[in-house]
């Protein structure tokens, strides 16, 4: 992974730091341009040498991923101390941050490049520094392409197709970045992924990345993450780990309100041995998002026979209803959600999707003959007015058609039980519970679920394993995940031989 855009450099102290570029490292990290940003900086010169000796102890050191200096905002270059910037080497360097300046016009101004910045531009590009155009403006960054003979980079950005703000870049520019041969960076800034910044999600990204993939191919496409640079994230990202995955995604379709249901796809998806694991069915389940998403760094050594899907998030707009409220959907669905919900705006305990479906009751097998089945809209237990009603059910449909698998686990909680549907799958349901401390019990009064549907209809082995003590409420907090992950890595091995 090359991430073009980090500010941990100025963010941390240099004893943190290495700590943090170690880990970065670990996490499949090798290059890293780390940024100062000199905007609100009293002596930029000044800090720049101090932080460039503390990447000059690093330079060389395995333990490290290759880093790089990067300048964001030129604004303090002047005839008498361009030369001795040139002499501190950085790696790259951004004229302007959001406002205009000597150089150039920034991404929330209407200026030109200046005769100043056409000198400092020159100077720069004959010492061999980059020039970023992350914070240009429209103008400027097409100054930049006719004056440049180097390839564009743009260190740090979205995508205006998708969310039109001033720093994303439209898809024109981008078409000159990729035909000058240079460098694009996805951040993880919420504000330059979607107008809808308190439910930004993992997804919200995945959608950016797999836009750009669609359009323009992988060939110059990096990470710009901005960690420590932007005030908050997108949830489901924290750190480079949350990054890694990200060539292993497919969309499978879309929820009710238009979210991406996201496959994890690794290894041989033709294999003999096919496994499939699931999480998110319930809203207020919601740590099965996570448990699910832990099983990522451990599909990387898969055995050659083997191929194995995760689909961490089933029900996304129920889960961001469950943990973001009301706020995460529509104004114009609030009104209904809520009287839905017996006229109360906590969604904590909220299983069902947006139109108040619970998809784990609405896969055609025994469809709506369990006895706390519900045939009209409800927090839980509503069946919908069809099997296979739901959008979130169809793109699961869709998976199994096209993946097949020969062994599905379905994750949920509470009760520290695995169900099956089969007397015929009890010897697996049995060692799985032997692994875990389990409980392994057959399912008799279970209908629509997907648990149910792939066993009794489609003759795949299934298993739903309830994570996390019955004694404990609804919802289960993420602290419950260091008991969960050790029972729930060994079952993984267990169904993968890896």
């Amino acid at each position: 992974m090359v991430d073009l855009h980090n500010d941990a450099l100025l963010a941390l102290p240099t004893a943190q730091l290495r700590t943090y570029l170690q880990k970065a490292k670990r996490d499949g990290v090798h290059e890293i341009w780390l940024s100062v940003w000199t905007t609100r900086l009293p002596n930029p010169m000044a800090t720049i040498k101090t932080k460039k000796r503390v990447l000059d102890k690093l330079a060389g050191d395995p333990a490290y991923p290759l880093c790089r200096l990067h300048i964001e905002d030129a604004w303090f270059l002047t005839p008498a101390n361009l030369d001795a910037f040139i002499k501190l080497r950085p790696h790259s360097v951004g004229l302007t941050w959001n406002q205009a300046n000597t150089l150039a016009g920034g991404a929330k101004s209407h200026h030109n490049i200046t005769p100043w910045g056409r000198q400092v531009i020159a100077a720069l590009e004959a010492a061999g520094i980059q020039i970023d155009t992350a914070h240009l403006n429209r103008h400027s960054f097409y100054q930049l392409a006719q004056i440049t003979s180097r390839p564009l980079v743009c260190t740090h950005t979205a995508l205006n197709a998708l969310h039109r703000h001033p720093r994303n870049l439209t898809n024109h520019q981008i078409q000159t970045i990729v035909k000058s041969g240079g460098l694009v960076g996805l951040c993880v800034v919420p504000e330059f992924l979607t107008q809808h910044t308190t439910s930004c999600s993992i997804y919200n990204y995945i959608k950016h990345y797999l836009y750009f993939i669609k359009h323009f191919g992988d060939q110059c496409l990096r990470v710009g993450s901005d960690f420590h640079g932007t005030a908050t994230l997108p949830n489901g990202i924290t750190d480079y780990r949350d990054l890694q995955h990200l060539d292993c995604i497919k969309i499978i379709g879309h929820s009710v309100l238009h979210r991406p249901i996201i496959a994890y796809q690794f290894g041989n998806l033709r294999a003999s041995k096919r496994v499939l694991i699931t999480g998110g069915m319930h809203a207020r389940e919601w740590l099965t998002v996570d448990a699910t998403r832990g099983l990522l760094p451990l599909c990387f050594d898969l055995p050659s026979d083997v191929g194995v899907v995760l689909v961490p998030n089933c029900n996304p707009d129920g889960i961001a209803l469950a943990t973001q409220g009301l706020t995460a959907t529509p104004r114009c669905r609030r009104r209904w959600l809520k009287r839905v919900n017996r006229g109360s705006t906590d969604f904590r305990l909220w299983k069902a999707n947006a139109r108040a479906v619970d998809l784990n009751v609405n896969y055609d097998a025994g469809w709506g003959q369990g006895h706390s089945n519900l045939t009209t809209p409800a927090p839980a237990n509503y069946i919908g007015h069809h099997p296979h009603s739901e959008p979130e059910t169809k793109a699961i449909l869709r998976l199994v058609h096209d993946f097949h698998p020969t062994i599905s686990v379905a994750l949920h909680t509470k009760g520290e039980v695995i169900y099956y549907s089969r007397i015929t799958d009890q010897p697996t349901a049995q060692k799985l519970a032997e692994l875990t401390q389990y409980r392994a019990t057959m399912s008799v009064d279970s209908y629509g679920g997907l648990t149910d549907y792939l066993a009794l209809k489609n003759d795949i082995p299934s298993f739903t394993i309830e994570l996390g003590n019955d004694r404990l409420p609804h919802p289960l907090g993420r602290e419950q995940l260091s008991d969960i992950m050790p029972r729930l890595q060994k079952v993984f091995y267990l169904l993968t031989g890896a």
